[in-house]
């Protein structure tokens, strides 16, 4: 069966769909995956780049401003995937398909227009929950089929009229976090998985005599460097060992003068990294949060902008994790790192969150299901 995976190009947005990308592969499946620069022609995959040029952060978020002056908030997040990244994602796929001529299309959920493309050309699809369904997925799957009704339109056709663009949302977020259950659900085991494959640092593979805590704001940190360095230094004055990851694109001396039991890195491969310690502290992005949900770990969580915050109320409520703003006092953020350093509700629901992850349907197991969607 061919078999076409498209994502974002971002970090969160690709790599949930690696583990079952390369489980197709090894399934004997002819598999590519539609991905933008930087990560097109890097992956052990067979690549193709619908956009055909580096596509910014900045240029699109630029662009749902000029076209929705008015949005803000969700609406503008909205503008963002279901409009303007939809729109700039289509017509290379819609190319690239037609030239691979797939079975079955299986995209990142905020990738909508993947969704567009696949149904526009008949092709069976399946989406990849990257984040919540409700109520981020489920509002950005409707705004697509609002603001991309001329793609149908166009070509004499109707839009879809279901609340999803494909047969199934497949789901690796476990209950209660993954929130109302929904019919086209289907639940996949997350698993980790990072191009780079060096591993941790020596000093966290070394006994140690000190707790260990993973601290990050992930690869889009909207630019809380003070949020960052606030956090950094706390958890070090719980008397913990700290791994810091400030992203490709961090800056370093903007942490200033940091205790000497941090370490600071670039990027790190999380799969490696979490089950080496004791608590993470970040930002809510839904990989982190699997991430360390998988590992058993407590988690502080300090959102800082688009799902995170649904994200961090979510895991919050489940009683796996304390939530701190970036407007609380400094001693906030330190009383939840040594409350969760020790024996807590957190760590033993954590734990339980784990074992739930662990009885859910690995990538391998799933790809004997995907026949089925292909017919």
């Amino acid at each position: 069966m061919r078999i076409a995976f498209a994502a974002i190009p971002a970090h969160g947005h690709l790599y949930p769909l690696m583990p079952l990308a390369l489980a197709c592969r090894d399934g004997g499946h002819q598999v590519v995956v539609a991905v933008g620069s930087p990560f097109a022609e890097r992956l052990p995959l067979p690549t193709i780049d619908p956009f055909g040029r580096p596509i910014s952060l900045s240029e699109v978020e630029r662009q749902a401003v000029e076209r929705h002056p008015e949005a803000a908030g969700m609406e503008l997040a909205l503008a963002i995937f279901a409009d303007i990244t939809a729109g700039l994602t289509l017509p290379g796929l819609l190319q690239a398909l037609t030239e691979f001529r797939p079975d079955l299309v299986i995209y990142d959920s905020s990738n909508t227009g993947a969704g567009v493309a696949a149904d526009l050309l008949g092709v069976p699809a399946l989406a990849f929950g990257v984040g919540r369904w409700d109520p981020f997925g489920e509002q950005v799957h409707a705004a697509t089929l609002r603001f991309r009704a001329g793609d149908w339109t166009d070509r004499g056709r109707r839009a879809p009229q279901g609340q999803l663009l494909g047969a199934a949302l497949l789901d690796p977020l476990p209950p209660p976090w993954r929130g109302d259950d929904v019919p086209f659900r289907m639940p996949i085991r997350t698993v980790a998985w990072s191009e780079q494959t060096t591993a941790p640092p020596q000093w966290l593979r070394t006994p140690g005599t000190r707790p260990r805590v993973y601290v990050t704001l992930g690869t889009v940190a909207f630019g809380a460097t003070d949020a960052l360095r606030r956090a950094v230094i706390q958890t070090a004055e719980q008397g913990a060992e700290v791994l810091v990851a400030i992203g490709e694109r961090g800056d370093r001396s903007a942490l200033g003068t940091l205790p000497d039991t941090v370490h600071v890195e670039q990027f790190v491969a999380q799969d490696s990294v979490l089950p080496l310690v004791d608590l993470a502290v970040h930002h809510g992005g839904t990989g982190t949060v699997l991430g360390a949900l998988a590992a058993g770990l407590p988690q502080v969580l300090m959102p800082q902008g688009t799902d995170q915050f649904a994200n961090a109320h979510a895991i919050a409520a489940a009683g796996l994790a304390t939530v701190i703003g970036n407007d609380e006092p400094d001693s906030a953020m330190g009383d939840a790192v040594e409350a969760l350093l020790g024996e807590c509700p957190e760590r033993s629901a954590a734990g339980a969150q784990a074992a739930l992850i662990n009885d859910m349907p690995s990538p391998q197991e799933f790809v004997g299901r995907l026949d089925e969607f292909a017919a």
